[in-house]
Parts: C-alpha cells; sequence; structure tokens
C-alpha cells in the first residue's frame, strides 16, 4: 500500500514539476516576444588609421601618428571603421584584398567579405559589421571575422540614416537585424523604411519602422516602434511620421479611403477627412488642407482654426492667413492678434518674434504688441532681443526690439556665430567681432573665423591668431586646448613658436606662421609661404618646404596633409 503510494505521489509531483516547466518556458516565451530590441547609437570613435593619397595617384593607409602601414600602391583603399584595423585594398575596380595593419590577409575563410554602405553621398559605412556571401546568399559577420547570421539572405544593406540596422532580403520579404545579427523587425514585410526620426540628443535611437504588406487590393502600411514592437499593423494607404522631436510621443499621418489623418501612438486625433496634413515642428501644430483650403490643430488633435483659408504662413507662436482680400494674423489659440497685411512670416528662435515680409517686399519684426519697420530688405533673429537688419543702401547693422539700432548700419555683412551669443561683422578687410552684449572685442583685417569645437572659435589671418568663446570674449589657447603641452606663441616683433602652458619658450620664435597642435599631436609651421611640420614635442618632423595653397589654416598628420571632405584622409603635398 504504501508502495502504492509512494507512486502515486512520484506521480503527483512529476506532474507538479511538467506543470511549473511549461510555465516557466510559457514565461520565457511572452519576456523573449516583448524583448526590447532597441538598437543602442553607434559611438563614434577616435581615427586612428586614415587613407593615404600619394602624389602618383596611389593609395595606402597610415596611422595617427603617420606612420604608413599599407604601402601606397593601390587604385582605391576603404577602411569602413577608422577605428579598426581592417582595409579593403583595391588592384582594379573588381579585385581586393581585405587586410590588416601588419599587411597580413585576413577573412580568408570567406569567398567574398564586403563592407555596408551607409550613405552613398558620404561614403559612410558600417562601423561594427561587414556582409559575407556564400553560395550566392548573403550573411552578416563582425569585424573579428565571426559569422552573425548564416548565408541566408538574397540581399544585404544598411538601412537609410539608422546606422546599426541592417535590412534583410529573403524569398522577396523585407527584415531588420542590429550590428549584432539579432532580428529588429521579422522577415515578412513587404518593405521596411526607417521614418527619418533623429533628435540631437539620442541620434537615430528612436527611429521606428515604416512597414507594408501586399495584398490583392494594393499595398497596406502599418509602423514599428523602435523597440521592435508594432505599434500599427499594415491596413493604411500610407503612413509617415510627423517628426516632433520633444516627447516621446508617435505621431503618424496616415491615409485611409484618399483621405489623411493623425493618429497619436495607437489612438487618432485627427479622423481622416483631408487630401494633405502638414506637421510645423517649431510650432507643434498640423495644417490641412480640405479641398484647397488650409486649417489647423494643435498636437492633441483640437481644431484652431477652421478649414477655410487660401493662404497661410505659420511662425513661432503665430498664424497668418489670408482669404479673399482680407489677411489675419492669429496666435496658436486661434486668437486674432492683428489684421495687418503681410505677403509671409518667418519664425525665429524665439517664440516671442517673427519676421514679415509685406506686400512692398520689405521686412518687419512683429511680436503679439510690437511692430518695428522701417524699409528693412532684410532682418535676421540673432539672439535675445537683437535683430540683424539691411537697410536699402545694402548695409547691416543690429538693432534692438525695445531700445533701438545698437550697431549702425555700416557692414556688409554681420551673421551670428555658429552655436554662439556673438556676431561676426565685415567691413572692406576687416572682421569684427560684437559681444554677448554687443561690445566689440576684436578687429583682424583678412580674419578667416573658424570654430575649433568646446565651444570657442578662431579667428586668424596670415599674422595673427586669437581665440573668444560663445559669449564672443576674448580667451587664451591655454583655455580653448587645456590638455596641451605646447601652445602657438607669437613675440612682439610678430615672429611664431611654441610655448609650454607656463609662457616658457620651447620652439624658437622664427616663423610667420604656425598652427596650434590638433589632437594627433602635430601642427604646422610657415616661413617664406611654405609649410612644415612638428611633434607634440617641438621636434620638426618636416621642415618648411610643402607649398600649400589652401584658404584655411593647413592640419597635419606627421607628414601629410589631413583633408576632410566626404571622408576625411591624407595626401602627400608637393615639395
Amino acid at each position: 500500500m504504501k508502495l502504492r503510494n509512494y507512486d502515486g505521489n512520484i506521480k503527483i509531483i512529476a506532474i507538479i514539476i511538467t506543470i511549473i516547466l511549461v510555465l516557466i518556458i510559457g514565461i520565457i516565451i511572452v519576456i523573449n516576444l516583448n524583448k526590447d530590441k532597441t538598437v543602442e547609437p553607434i559611438e563614434e570613435e577616435p581615427y586612428e588609421y586614415f587613407v593615404m593619397h600619394s602624389l602618383d595617384d596611389k593609395y595606402g593607409v597610415i596611422d595617427k601618428k603617420g606612420n604608413e602601414i599599407i604601402e601606397n600602391k593601390y587604385s582605391n583603399i576603404y577602411i569602413p571603421n577608422p577605428a579598426e584595423d581592417v582595409f579593403f585594398c583595391f588592384t582594379n575596380e573588381q579585385e581586393y584584398a581585405i587586410l590588416d595593419s601588419k599587411g597580413n590577409d585576413i577573412f580568408t575563410d570567406f569567398s567574398s567579405v564586403m563592407p555596408i554602405t551607409i550613405s552613398d553621398a558620404t561614403l559612410e559605412m558600417e562601423k561594427k559589421v561587414l556582409c559575407y556571401e556564400e553560395n550566392g546568399k548573403y550573411g552578416l559577420v563582425d569585424y573579428t571575422g565571426k559569422k552573425l547570421t548564416d548565408a541566408i539572405y538574397d540581399e544585404v544593406i544598411s538601412l537609410n540614416n539608422k546606422p546599426g540596422c541592417i535590412r534583410v532580403k529573403k524569398d522577396e520579404l523585407y527584415g531588420v537585424l542590429d550590428s549584432e545579427g539579432n532580428v529588429i523587425v521579422d522577415v515578412k514585410y513587404n518593405s521596411v523604411e526607417g521614418d527619418e526620426f533623429s533628435s540631437q540628443d539620442e541620434g537615430y535611437l528612436k527611429t521606428g519602422y515604416i512597414i507594408s504588406e501586399k495584398t490583392n487590393t494594393g499595398i497596406i502600411y502599418g509602423y514599428i516602434d523602435y523597440n521592435g514592437k508594432e505599434l500599427i499593423s499594415p491596413k493604411y494607404e500610407s503612413i509617415t511620421r510627423a517628426l516632433k522631436y520633444d516627447t516621446d510621443d508617435i505621431y503618424l499621418i496616415y491615409m485611409e479611403n484618399g483621405k489623411k489623418g493623425v493618429i497619436k501612438n495607437k489612438k487618432t486625433i485627427i479622423k481622416p477627412r483631408f487630401q494633405s496634413i502638414n506637421y510645423y515642428t517649431n510650432s507643434n501644430i498640423f495644417v490641412v488642407d480640405r479641398n484647397g483650403k488650409y486649417g489647423f490643430y494643435d498636437i492633441d488633435g483640437k481644431e484652431i482654426l477652421k478649414p477655410e483659408y487660401e493662404t497661410y504662413s505659420v511662425a513661432g507662436n503665430y498664424i497668418s492667413v489670408k482669404k479673399g482680400d482680407e489677411s489675419r494674423l492669429y496666435d496658436l489659440h486661434g486668437n486674432l492678434v492683428n489684421t495687418n497685411i503681410y505677403k509671409s512670416i518667418i519664425e525665429t528662435e524665439n517664440p516671442s518674434y517673427f519676421i514679415a515680409q509685406t506686400e512692398d517686399g520689405f521686412y518687419s519684426i512683429i511680436s503679439k504688441d510690437v511692430e518695428i519697420k522701417d524699409r528693412y530688405t532684410f532682418i535676421s533673429y540673432a539672439f535675445d532681443n537683437f535683430f540683424i537688419f539691411t537697410n536699402e543702401d545694402g548695409l547691416s547693422g543690429v538693432l534692438n526690439i525695445f531700445t533701438g539700432i545698437e550697431i549702425p548700419a555700416e557692414y556688409e555683412n554681420i551673421i551670428l556665430l555658429e552655436n554662439a551669443t556673438a556676431l561676426e561683422a565685415r567691413k572692406g578687410q576687416d572682421v569684427e567681432i560684437y559681444s554677448k552684449d554687443l561690445q566689440k572685442t576684436l578687429t583682424m583685417t583678412n580674419g578667416i573665423v573658424e570654430s575649433v569645437g568646446n565651444g570657442y572659435i578662431s579667428v586668424y589671418s596670415d599674422t595673427e591668431l586669437k581665440y573668444v568663446n560663445t559669449e564672443g570674449n576674448i580667451v587664451p589657447n591655454t583655455e580653448v586646448y587645456p590638455d596641451l603641452n605646447l601652445y602657438s606663441y607669437q613675440t612682439d616683433d610678430g615672429k611664431w613658436g611654441f610655448a609650454d602652458k607656463n609662457g616658457n619658450i620651447v620652439v624658437e620664435c622664427k616663423y610667420d606662421r604656425v598652427t596650434e597642435l590638433n589632437e594627433y599631436g602635430f601642427a604646422g609651421i610657415c616661413q617664406s609661404g611654405k609649410w612644415g611640420v612638428i611633434d607634440s614635442t617641438g621636434k620638426v618632423i618636416v621642415v618648411p618646404e610643402y607649398e600649400i595653397q589652401t584658404y584655411y589654416s593647413p592640419n597635419f598628420i606627421g607628414k601629410y596633409l589631413l583633408e576632410e571632405q566626404e571622408t576625411i584622409y591624407c595626401i602627400e603635398p608637393e615639395v
């Protein structure tokens, strides 16, 4: 009896264990199905290697110290990731070898390995993954030669504007893999495209996917979010994303039965009743078109103005509309601001102001309470309450919307410095810098103004070199480059050399012009119109003998001239 009971208990325990295992497996499956498939941003790594173009039109590779790694004897060379020693060295348009930094053949276990191009325009390539071919099919392999997928795909290409996402094709259907070969979007759609979303802080991290399926009646579209989860199943005639950057909400403009509407996440906020819908990012409104008449909705789908206007302009916090002979200006809540007639309005960085062009072609500055006009032929917003204007004589100045003209109209051109609250003004051969409080801080003849990163700007000529911060104030080079061991130094007689951080001369001040040490530890030295190179210790690498025709200060890696165009590469200068 006990034995039978014992056997029965064993069976009961076995059944319980089986049930528990089934539950665990089910939970694991559910977890995997809902696993976050976000593609992490690919961090930009410092350049370790550069393609070098020689005077006899051959290509090689140098490292960041200027050492020759691959002899310059090839017709072309691609370096998919400049931080990795994987070089595609072409002897002609069809034949190439894949070499490492020691000149060894690599990927010899594969019949064919190719870089994956992200953009044909810039020749940018995938940084973490390559493509290999096997029996007419394609798969992914990493830079160490490890297979990430089997060769089962008919096509492998990068998804436009979304590095790290690889679109694959199999049996006429498409999906997306990440750079480790993991499936983000299942290979089951007629098409997969990125929604073109990107932000300044996160880049392409939250780019979603517009998907389609082929049916008996045509192509229908849906949407998958950046986590790889299907937000909208394919059912609409078209889908585009309204590129609103300051929210995690996803706004989709869709078409159903030939009419367009708007979905916020999964909820329809504007019903499909319009021929077209456009989203205005800075104003956070949708402009709808019904039978050639325009109306306006906010981002929650609330109607601001009915679709009854013939023309419109949107700028900042204002909407300018025209119906018949009547022009009106509204705020974003639909409140009437004024009825002045404007040909167009232009938004500014400050949503409290916009720039309006009148019917006679002159420009005004408009806010809810103020209109400033004086036959200006052009106006652009600078910063704070400052605007740059051009008068009928073609001369430019700066005005404050509250206090009037701050800089008289005596300059040929005035522009806002990049990423700064300071101005660059030009008159004849002189360039002048105005600070945030519109004080003139610098004047230089034949000056070139150039951003040097880290929030600083250089202003230089054949005889001078100055630095200003983002507020337009002059700062020393030791502040701009705090980690260097040598700094450009000019004596009272105008000659240049290099000193340490304490001002002690390290390189004799005998040159007509020099550059600052770059991130690779090299600086240019110029004497009698010819350029040479020193390293970070002050050692002369090349005596001034290069005849370099360049508007900007040259940049060197070892004895080679660094060029930055569509891609970064080095050339051998002429002596």
